[in-house]
């Protein structure tokens, strides 16, 4: 069966009946997303940035697994992984209970940050800080971000902002054959993350808790706690790791993951103007690393160590 051909996802077979849907540069997805076959069901990971790659990740899954999703899941609160939910709402729709709150407060806000005007204005200010980019990963760090705008601006008054309309805590096993766990730590990259772990294949499907190759956003959760999780992920012992952004991994991108984030929050206890680390010098002058440092600094101002 040859591969399938998407302008939004590049698929790869992670295990049998499990696939990640790795989300392309070019296309609208913006998010990774995971497949799975549940035995008497199947699952969405993560539906995506966009009206128009939802519809492509929904004909794909089925194509992929023989069958229909017949659930999603949304890791996590922010746009480029649930605003493809519409194309989903006629199969339950989990996220943590947190998550679902949180969207349902928010929806009159999020549609007003969608607005074409808005969007337009923040196109432009991030294409203006093209000269400014000196280097291959600056240069790739504000091409995540303009791909982020481009693809809303597509989609500008297509979006219905659909929240999840079944919640759990901190664990659920899932129905079906296959021993699936969605799981919460709690607050991390967001108020209340949630990732997938398929315990005898040993994946974890991690949404935004793990990225690799862009820089994790940082201005949602709580980042020490976030840090603590990932040391969780880690004892996992997943053999294969599907990130929210980049490639699939290992352990190794729970590890690149961490040493960013320990990296930041040591920055932002410092004076401005300290040197940055190590870990953090490929990303000096992005708009990600600006706004990470600044959004740190201001938690780890209302959160001092004891």
């Amino acid at each position: 069966m040859p591969a399938p051909s998407s302008p939004h996802y590049r698929f790869e077979e992670v295990a049998p009946g499990v696939h990640a849907a790795l989300a392309t540069l070019e296309g609208f997805a913006v998010c990774n997303s995971g497949l799975v076959d549940l035995g008497e069901g199947s699952l969405v990971f993560d539906a995506g940035m966009t009206p128009i790659s939802a519809v492509d990740l929904r004909t794909h899954a089925t194509q992929i697994l023989g069958r229909a999703p017949t659930m999603a899941v949304t890791s996590h609160r922010h746009l480029d992984h649930f605003l493809g939910n519409s194309e989903f709402a006629s199969v339950p729709i989990w996220s943590t209970r947190r998550t679902r709150e949180i969207l349902l407060e928010t929806t009159n806000q999020i549609q007003a940050d969608l607005s074409r005007e808005a969007l337009e204005k923040d196109l432009a200010m991030l294409e203006r800080r093209r000269d400014d980019m000196k280097t291959e990963d600056l240069r790739m760090d504000l091409e995540f971000n303009l791909q982020i705008q481009r693809a809303l601006i597509a989609s500008a008054g297509q979006v219905k902002i659909t929240p999840p309309d079944h919640t759990f805590d901190t664990k659920l096993r899932l129905p079906g054959a296959r021993a699936a766990e969605l799981v919460s730590l709690g607050s991390g990259h967001t108020e209340a993350d949630a990732f997938l772990f398929l315990p005898h294949e040993k994946i974890l499907i991690a949404g935004d808790l793990v990225v690799l190759g862009v820089q994790p956003s940082m201005g949602s959760g709580d980042p020490e706690h976030w840090v603590e999780e990932l040391n969780e992920l880690e004892r996992l012992g997943a053999e294969k790791v599907v990130p929210g952004h980049g490639a699939v991994t290992t352990n190794e991108g729970i590890r690149y993951t961490r040493e960013y984030l320990a990296a930041v929050l040591d920055v932002a206890r410092t004076p401005p103007g300290t040197r940055l680390p190590a870990a953090l010098r490929r990303w000096e002058g992005s708009v990600s690393l600006e706004w990470n440092i600044a959004t740190t600094r201001d938690w780890v101002s209302h959160h001092p160590r004891h």
